[in-house]
């Protein structure tokens, strides 16, 4: 697998900048996962040698992590308020959305088009 293709491997969710990082894979637990967002050190990391479709996907649902966790949807009283609700809910859009992107490829590229300019 390539190393993440973002400038200076930083990404920008809401007011946050986040690092873009690779992470030896461990796999010694039952929970250990193809990525992880840390709020605290505002770093998202992608889990080395996986396809590049598993890449793409685990990227996509970090930074799903990282918008529910920025916009207060993880927060107490919130949809995503527990792990097991945030994990879910993230999975299956994180999944989803990988499906549409990589059957309809025009789609990422319309939607790159439509944005380059709003400001």
């Amino acid at each position: 697998m390539k190393k993440p293709l973002t400038n200076d491997n930083r990404i920008k969710v809401g007011y946050q900048e986040l690092t873009l990082g690779i992470q030896s894979a461990t796999f010694q637990a039952n929970n250990d996962s193809y990525g992880e967002f840390d709020h605290r050190k505002n770093t998202i990391q992608i889990t080395e040698g996986l396809s590049e479709l598993d890449y793409s996907c685990t990227l996509l649902h970090e930074i799903i992590h990282a918008v529910c966790y920025y916009y207060g949807l993880t927060q107490t009283g919130q949809p995503l308020d527990t792990e097991a609700k945030e994990e879910v809910v993230i999975n299956n859009i994180a999944n989803g959305l990988t499906g549409v992107l990589k059957d309809n490829p025009f789609i990422l590229k319309e939607l790159a088009q439509r944005l380059h300019n709003v400001r």
